[in-house]
């Protein structure tokens, strides 16, 4: 017995050796899961409860270790620390703070300029306070624009965009009542008959952007808010000289650039077609939104052959600033050549259409060429009274501008070859506002030389050329038009032409 009791205590010994020493060889898995391979080659086991102990294991080393919990069931398991150390609410900031990216852009220039606008001659309605007070705006340093940008991207495509946008042009006073006096004069550098037409109060910082952009497939995004209209922002990207100027379109009033309500855009067919369809309120960023009349505005630009882009944009108001007739629509054509291989040069040439309404800035009375405009904007008169064209200072953005009116514009660059940051440039364009006077017709030429120190930094050298013809009855500006020796000017003629050049060293920082 005691013999035997050793010989099965030897093969015992054995086995379990064998076993060890399996363990110690193998991959590194757990004792127990080479046992079961053991005891299904030695026929302890069968083939499914090896099976069964394969598949239990599998489950274990899967499963994640648990932690007590209270009886309402939540884990007593410490948190996670955060990547790095600190505090989870640290790691929260972080997290929330992931694809913001923040961003400045400036644009600032020295101008000095010269002409009708900046001569004291009462002939052509212009006395020395407003020349004076005309190059205390268009000379000098200017920081034309800042803005604040401030984007959110998530994961999923979509993304939130916030723009603070301040314009900082004023002589005189902190209002800007949109004329010629001491108050001062919030234009885009730009007295009478220069540059820019905007709206009242822009001496103050405001809300040009807030909207959210929502990717519904790629090719397609919807975008909600406070955001950009469907032409001047394309054609912005496309010039890159928006630190100069606006665009003709934006500087002459025939579209606003910003406002509020809902777009569809995005592009297509392997980018060769680019939309941007908007239901908007109408008014513009500028002016406070009624609710009585929204814009449809849409625009579609087909690339068929590479550097040809053919656009084409359509804007149609029901109704404006709850004025009845006041329904604005626009058309514009566009054709743009450039160098799709090398970015050498741009050249687009621009065709415009608009009008405010049947009876908006129709010429009533011949001998003096009055105008019909809304009693809303001329106090005193009523709706069908008229009133005389240019009776304030250069049309605005909540007043009637055009009456079946036409323009056009061509601008071009050109980088120098071997010399790739320094470009030629230059713009021509003329609007006609009324097809039924030459009065506020505006032709403007510009040329220059720039330098692209880095996308943070651009430089522009450029000399304007801008011209107006406005009436030689009534007021230009807020200004009589009288003899030199006081009263009325008989000889003064039916038209007075406005002609200013302004030579500026500009640039834009961002960053």
């Amino acid at each position: 017995m005691k013999t035997q009791f050793n010989r099965n205590g030897l093969i015992r010994l054995v086995l379990a050796g064998v076993i060890g020493f399996m363990f110690i060889i193998g991959s590194g898995a757990p004792a127990w899961a080479d046992l079961e391979d053991v005891l299904l080659e030695k026929g302890t086991i069968t083939k499914e409860d090896w099976l069964k102990i394969k598949a239990d294991k599998e489950k274990a080393q899967a499963k994640p270790s648990e932690s007590k919990t209270t009886s309402e069931g939540k884990s007593l398991r410490p948190p996670t620390p955060p990547i790095g150390g600190g505090n989870t609410e640290k790691a929260k900031t972080t997290d929330y703070l992931k694809g913001v990216d923040i961003g400045i852009t400036t644009y600032f220039d020295f101008t000095g300029a010269s002409g009708t606008s900046f001569t004291g001659n009462p002939q052509n309605g212009v006395s020395n306070a407003t020349a004076n007070n005309n190059k205390g705006l268009a000379s000098g340093f200017h920081f034309t624009r800042s803005y604040l940008n401030v984007r959110k991207y998530f994961e999923n495509g979509d993304h939130v965009r916030l723009t603070l946008d301040q314009m900082v042009n004023n002589v005189g006073g902190n209002s800007c009542p949109n004329a010629n006096t001491s108050a001062g004069n919030c234009h885009e550098a730009a007295p009478f008959g220069l540059a820019g037409f905007a709206g009242t109060g822009r001496n103050n910082t405001f809300v040009k952007y807030l909207y959210y952009d929502h990717l519904i497939v790629p090719g397609m995004q919807l975008r909600i808010g406070m955001h950009q209209t469907p032409w001047i922002e394309y054609e912005e990207s496309r010039w890159t000289y928006r630190y100069l100027f606006p665009t003709m379109v934006d500087q002459q009033n025939f579209q606003t650039s910003s406002d509020m309500g809902v777009s569809l855009l995005g592009k297509v067919l392997d980018n060769r077609l680019e939309y941007h369809f908007a239901f908007q309120e109408g008014e513009g960023y500028q002016n406070t939104a009624d609710g009585r009349g929204f814009a449809l505005l849409g625009r579609v630009s087909v690339e068929p052959v590479d550097g040809v882009i053919i656009s084409a944009f359509g804007h149609n108001e029901r109704e404006r600033n709850g004025v009845e007739g006041f329904n604005p629509q626009r058309f514009l054509g566009n054709v743009e050549v450039y160098d799709p291989t090398s970015d050498r040069f741009k050249v687009n040439a621009q065709i415009v259409w608009a009008d405010d309404g049947a009876d908006i800035g129709k010429a009533l009375f011949a001998a003096n060429k009055k105008i019909n405009v809304p009693g809303t904007y001329n106090t005193g008169v009523g709706d069908t009274t008229a009133v005389t064209y240019g009776g304030v200072n250069g049309p605005t953005t909540g007043i009637p501008r055009f009456h079946q009116a036409l323009g056009g514009e061509i601008w071009t660059w050109y980088r120098i070859p071997g010399f790739e940051k320094v470009r030629l440039h230059g713009r021509y364009y003329l609007m006609k506002p009324n097809k039924d006077t030459p009065a506020g017709g505006i032709q403007s030429y510009y040329a220059g030389i720039s330098y692209d120190y880095s996308k943070n930094l651009a430089f522009s050298f450029d000399y304007t050329i801008l011209q107006e013809t406005v009436l030689g009855s009534g007021t230009v500006a807020n200004q009589s038009i009288s003899s030199s020796t006081g009263g009325a000017c008989a000889t003064c003629g039916e038209f007075v032409n406005y002609n200013n050049q302004i030579i500026g060293l500009r640039a834009m920082v961002t960053f």
